[in-house]
């Protein structure tokens, strides 16, 4: 699996066919592009669960690769791989593409391992792809800026100085909304004065902390559930100065 020169990430779903593989390719064409010394690739942690699985790759995954003029014919024509220990200790950057189907596999077959993981929600279906298109850009602006990496120790901070102690907090407004939701209420996060990739990179932080799926839409965050508490308590430890809006 190692790339030369290159840092790592590598994406996890179940069956190595569809989801990751996609992701793998899209993510590497996009870095190519733009020379980032970081390269993809994927495995699967339940290769069994496929009994569908025909040939190499998913044909929706390819022709969607081919849409955008992507044609990476080694990466699309090898068979599905299965996850090893040495390849999660070789990543620089692990991601697996939903946290409720894939964490419970690796709690039960890599213990240990999930707590280095960063989790998206994307659901193994035909309307995967512009999600996971969605998250790798958004994962792409965060290399590109320097963050990105869960598994890498914070650097050191230094001691706050006299300008810096009276610089104004960012705020943040929580609120929770569960009306046209079915039940299923989402913690949202608004009025930031954030740039798209910096609000990208902090819903991810959010939904780490929360352990559950979100999204960025229309300049707000929304997380899954009624995670007020934690949000806040997380945000202020950023720096945010919080409102809470609603009840």
């Amino acid at each position: 699996m190692a790339h030369h020169n290159h840092k790592i990430v590598l994406f996890l779903c179940t069956g190595n066919y569809y989801r990751s593989r996609f992701a793998e390719v899209l993510f590497n064409s996009i870095a190519e592009k733009l020379s980032l010394p970081w390269r993809a690739t994927s495995r699967g942690i339940g290769l069994e669960r496929g009994t569908h699985n025909v040939g190499p790759m998913a044909r929706l995954a390819i022709e969607a690769l081919e849409a955008k003029n992507i044609r990476a014919i080694e990466a699309t024509n090898r068979m599905p791989t299965k996850l090893t220990v040495e390849e999660l200790q070789q990543a620089t950057h692990i991601i697996a593409l939903k946290q409720a189907e894939h964490r419970p596999l690796l709690d039960e077959r890599y213990p240990g391992w999930a707590e280095r993981v960063e989790f998206w929600d994307v659901n193994d279906d035909p309307q995967a792809l512009p999600p996971i298109e969605t998250e790798v850009l958004s994962l792409i602006a965060r290399l590109v800026g320097g963050g990105g990496n869960p598994s890498e120790p914070a650097a050191p901070t230094a001691p706050p100085t006299e300008k810096s102690k009276n610089r104004k907090q960012p705020t943040a407004k929580v609120g929770r909304e569960t009306a046209g939701r079915r039940g299923k209420g989402v913690t949202t996060v608004f009025d930031l004065s954030l740039d798209a990739s910096a609000m990208h990179e902090l819903a991810t932080k959010l939904k780490q902390r929360c352990g559950t799926g979100g999204t960025v839409k229309d300049g707000r965050i929304e997380i899954q559930g009624d995670q007020r508490e934690r949000i806040v308590a997380e945000l202020e430890k950023l720096g945010y100065k919080v409102k809470r809006a609603g009840g």
